[in-house]
């Protein structure tokens, strides 16, 4: 008789009452032969497996905002970003928010996040009970290459990403063990920080004076009557670090319509001013909110920078 679940087991025979409650009868036991006690694992036939991965990765989903309407409640709400960029600077935008959200929505304190098994490198036990903390990963696979509509057999196959939810990930408050170490925060000091990101300034030569900055390659130019220079500054720069410079001349002002590009580098700039206690916070957040009406989604590629 074949049962739809095997147990694997490691140790001594189970007693009967054991074999009870592992639900195996005396015909499950003689079919799958001497169970022995110890850590079980319950294995699922393969496709019935399958099946319940992906219906758990579509409640996962569920369980979470759109990753615009993350970024509107963050944008309303003064400090938000910056909370969520301090907390997890080691992760993308869209998971550091989606990170805290969770941590506010279950009084968990923000903090360092690290897999269960890199909590254990730093010799910190994730207390038992804990449930993990559900981000973003992107999934790569391979899908045949198409040539005018056909598959070709002949090129090399293409790399993809699927993005799925998984809750991998545990915050220091859910540990338990060795004292972590806090690297102390340099001063912060643009010309440093041009050199570190290989960019450079140049003279702002644009005659449009509603224009308040520019990037182009690895340049940047500021307009000398730019309300906020450093603010401008820190947009122009995400526009580098981002890739947005990578294949054309993009120069900001009233015309641009690159709602997702100007989303992503005015965010940076608003973590920026904020980090710094520099002025510019309030304009960075009607700046982003007037692009996001017009963007109905923020793609997961966009989210994952």
């Amino acid at each position: 008789m074949r049962f739809p679940t095997r147990l694997f087991c490691q140790g001594r025979p189970l007693r009967s009452r054991e074999r009870k409650l592992r639900g195996l009868d005396s015909a499950g036991g003689a079919a799958q032969g001497t169970a022995r006690k110890g850590i079980c694992f319950f294995f699922s036939s393969g496709n019935h497996a399958r099946k319940k991965e992906k219906e758990e990765n579509k409640m996962t989903e569920r369980q979470h905002t759109t990753w615009g309407e993350l970024l509107r409640d963050a944008v309303e709400k003064p400090g938000r970003l910056l909370e969520a960029y301090t907390a997890f600077h080691n992760y993308s935008f869209g998971n550091a928010l989606l990170a805290l959200e969770q941590c506010i929505r279950r009084n968990l304190q923000p903090g360092p996040l690290n897999t269960y098994h890199g909590w254990l490198e730093r010799k910190r036990q994730v207390r038992k009970g804990e449930k993990g903390i559900t981000l973003c990963m992107p999934m790569p696979f391979k899908r045949a290459t198409q040539t005018d509509g056909f598959q070709d057999e002949t090129a090399e196959p293409q790399t993809s990403y699927a993005f799925r939810f998984r809750p991998y990930w545990f915050v220091l408050a859910q540990t338990e063990g060795e004292d972590t170490y806090t690297p102390p925060i340099p001063n912060f000091d643009i010309d440093t920080a041009l050199r570190a990101l290989n960019i450079t300034r140049t003279p702002f030569e644009e005659m449009n004076g509603n224009i308040q900055g520019l990037a182009n390659g690895r340049e940047i130019a500021v307009n000398p009557l730019a309300a906020l220079p450093h603010k401008t500054t820190f947009h122009e720069i995400a526009h580098i670090v981002l890739g947005h410079t990578t294949s054309e001349k993009l120069v900001d002002g009233e015309q641009t319509t690159r709602h997702i590009r100007e989303v992503e580098a005015e965010s940076v700039a608003l973590i920026c001013c904020e980090t710094l206690g520099l002025d510019g916070a309030e304009f960075c957040r009607g700046y982003i909110q007037h692009w996001l009406k017009t963007e109905k989604e923020i793609p997961n590629q966009s989210a994952a920078r």
